[in-house]
């Protein structure tokens, strides 16, 4: 047999009876006071105090019942338990000594049959059952009154499946041996939503369960279904909070991945234009030198015009991403003037000459008649930008068709490309902030252009639709009051 840990005794004291019914009510007192030969009580508690006063009462009892009683506890607890037995009455080094009281320690107990952060079955037997069998060879009790901290050590060293197992390994004893056995647990030990199953499990291994004394002390029964009630309800309540949080937490996540993603498309659609702006204004350094070259002063203002527009499609993009915040504060202002909006879709198209190259498009424009209204022009620029650039980025190499249309009280936009289309079930969520219908990293964009352009439009008060099969291109319709006058 494996060498116990040493007992634990102090001076001797008179002897007295043992404890007395006197103290205050608990609901598990009775059960504690003459446990049934095979139980295995788990108490959980939130006050040391009460646990002391448990740990008296269930020892005090056992003694006065001639049960002999093997204590594995914390040295903090056995220097507890005897100070409350000693002022009972009992003289603790006369049971130590008689066999009456075993006193072993938790931590130095659980060191000699844990192997590898589980407990070992045969080194148990061998360590526990060899306890109980010379209690009750020494002792003058037919059963063992028993009292365990070990399951609570091992869950505060986040070995919850260890702590289970040792508790099976209590039960599978007591078809060897004659005992009861308590366990107490801290119940703060059990504060996270993660700790339920393991919580059940460490029920589910007792033959009783006792609550902590914000319940058991409660005397009268109907306070005690009232507290139940409440228990419930708190427990509803923060089901509901977990839930909730889980919620935010996930839109966190789906924040901050939009986030990644929209400052990698930031930087990549930054890029674009300010290199191709780099390479004109190197191209112009170069040509800056004085060759009174008709020619070559005709190609020098062409770059200066390419390098232009590179600028201001630059300031436009700047200008969007200021937007994004402006329109998600509540803080966005038109300025409102007097716009053709025919006039506008000609010059931007005329201006995106270069885009509309690259992306080998013919482009047809019905817009001739002047079609007037009081609206912010920088904002509606933004807005056609974003569904053209849309158009020939998803349509290249195919049509795209630019319509405006007029009356008295309201102006029309179209614009139509033939390219691969949006599936039914994207038409939503195209205009939702940092969502495409097509992979980013196929087609670039930062996934704001289209929200941004439904939230300019409804700010003028007009709406932007978009009618679509997949393989059959997209049409995207603006609406817009004239506001005149």
């Amino acid at each position: 047999m494996a060498v116990l840990p040493s007992m634990v005794t102090v001076m001797p004291l008179p002897t007295a009876a043992p404890p007395h019914d006197g103290s205050p009510y608990h609901l598990g007192k009775e059960l504690l006071r003459h446990p049934a030969n095979d139980s295995h009580i788990v108490q959980f508690y939130e006050d040391e105090a009460f646990l002391m006063e448990v740990l008296a009462h269930y020892l005090g009892e056992g003694l006065a019942a001639g049960e002999p009683l093997v204590v594995i506890a914390t040295d903090s607890h056995r220097r507890g338990i005897t100070e409350r037995l000693v002022a009972t009455g009992v003289d603790v080094e006369a049971a130590c000594g008689g066999g009456q009281l075993t006193l072993l320690d938790a931590r130095e107990t659980l060191s000699l049959f844990m192997v590898e952060g589980r407990p070992d079955a045969e080194r148990f037997q061998d360590i526990i059952g060899g306890t109980l069998a010379k209690v009750l060879a020494v002792g003058k009790g037919s059963r063992v009154r028993a009292y365990g901290e070990m399951v609570d050590l091992l869950w505060h060293d986040g070995l919850g499946e260890a702590a289970v197992a040792l508790e099976e390994l209590w039960n599978d004893l007591a078809a060897r041996y004659p005992f009861s056995l308590l366990c107490t647990y801290a119940l703060g030990g059990f504060g996270e939503e993660a700790h339920a199953p393991s919580f059940r499990d460490i029920c589910r291994a007792h033959t009783h369960v006792v609550p902590t004394e914000s319940y058991a002390t409660m005397e009268d029964p109907d306070c005690r279904l009232r507290e139940v009630t409440l228990l419930q309800q708190r427990a509803l309540a923060l089901e509901n909070e977990v839930a909730h949080r889980k919620q935010v937490e996930q839109r966190l996540l789906e924040a901050l991945s939009s986030r990644d993603t929209f400052l990698w498309a930031a930087s990549h659609e930054l890029r674009t234009p300010l290199t191709a702006l780099q390479l004109q204004l190197q191209v112009l350094s170069r040509m800056s030198a004085p060759h009174g070259d008709e020619p070559r002063e005709e190609h020098l203002r062409e770059r200066l015009t390419r390098a232009t527009r590179h600028a201001e499609r630059l300031g436009l993009l700047v200008e969007g991403l200021l937007d994004v915040s402006r329109i998600s504060d509540g803080q966005l202002q038109l300025e409102a003037e007097e716009v053709d909006l025919s006039r506008l879709v000609r010059d931007a198209v005329a201006s995106s000459s270069d885009a509309v190259a690259r992306a080998e498009c013919h482009v047809d424009v019905v817009a001739e008649a002047p079609v007037l209204g009081r609206w912010d022009r920088q904002r509606l620029e933004q807005v056609f930008f974003n569904l053209f650039d849309n158009a020939l980025k998803y349509g290249r190499g195919r049509p795209v068709e630019v319509r405006v249309e007029g009356s008295a009280e309201r102006a029309r936009l179209v614009v139509k490309d033939h390219g691969i289309g949006i599936p039914a079930e994207h038409q939503d969520r195209i205009f939702r902030r940092f969502e495409r219908a097509a992979p980013s990293h196929h087609f670039g964009g930062l996934g704001l252009g289209l929200w941004m352009a439904r939230r300019l439009v409804e700010a003028h008060g007009g709406s932007l639709q978009v009618q679509s099969e997949p393989g059959h291109g997209a049409t995207f319709t603006l609406k817009l009051p004239s506001r005149r006058g």
